[in-house]
């Protein structure tokens, strides 16, 4: 079964605090990229599907240098070509992605099995896949925490709301991958480590197309925080914390 796994660096969400500044933009300095979370959910599934499958796997990912240190973890993990659709780093519109996606699969000679993240660690709007299978006129499966391999086809268990649904799919499908116990992504060796960092790294133009989203500002949420204090002895703080809790129900927490 051939796959394509398309990952995601974001900046570190473990940077200090502070060092990830919004006055309009995101100014990040010197802050690294990591891979996303769920894009290494994506990465464990496709290698065993691989593995199952006696397939191999192609990983893309789109966007500038800052990339490359998903793909590496790809080629690590036994990934066969890496690809990189260029592009500036930072805010991209969804649909104008999954078009330049869509190239790049196509010029990769497509696959049985289309694989993502359920949503990028940074933006988290968790549509990318979705418009990627409209465009491609493909099925798509939302939220897959397990995949068994069934000749041509893949049964597959995804989170749903209290529970979990089975279903037995043809290929060729698109899958969006949620974290679980079985898609914690492996750790590669450090034999494994070293060759992934010496393969070359294939890079694309991006094809023309139209953002149909545009981000124009943002910023980072003020929270204000106030606090009454109750005085009193034990009968006289109830009575007063009732009358607030009152006050905020009439009032809607307001002032």
């Amino acid at each position: 079964m051939r796959i394509l796994c398309f990952l995601k660096a974001i900046l570190d969400p473990e940077a200090p605090p502070g060092a990830i500044r919004f006055p309009g933009k995101v100014e990040s300095g010197d802050v690294s990229t990591v891979l996303g979370p769920f894009e290494g959910n994506a990465l464990e599934l496709s290698v065993q599907v691989a593995e199952a499958s006696s397939g191999a796997f192609v990983a893309v990912a789109m966007g500038d240098a800052a990339q490359d240190v998903t793909l590496r973890k790809a080629l690590a993990l036994g990934a066969e070509r890496a690809v990189r659709v260029d592009a500036p780093l930072g805010f991209q519109d969804p649909l104008a992605v999954a078009r330049r996606l869509r190239a790049a699969a196509e010029a990769a000679g497509g696959a049985d099995l289309y694989v993502f993240g359920r949503q990028a660690g940074d933006w988290d709007m968790g549509v990318t896949a979705g418009l990627f299978a409209g465009l491609l006129d493909l099925p798509f499966v939302p939220l897959v925490q397990h995949a068994e391999v069934s000749g041509q086809s893949l049964r597959l268990r995804r989170e749903i709301a209290g529970g979990y649904e089975e279903s037995l799919r043809q290929t060729p499908l698109v899958v969006s991958v949620t974290n679980g116990p079985g898609t914690l992504m492996r750790l590669p060796k450090v034999k494994d480590v070293m060759l992934a960092n010496r393969k070359p790294i294939d890079v694309l133009q991006p094809v023309a197309t139209e953002p149909t989203l545009e981000l124009q500002e943002i910023a980072q949420a003020q929270v204000t925080r106030q606090g009454r204090m109750i005085t009193g002895d034990t009968a006289q703080q109830a009575a007063g914390l009732a009358a607030e809790l009152r006050r905020f129900l009439v009032t809607g927490g307001g002032n």
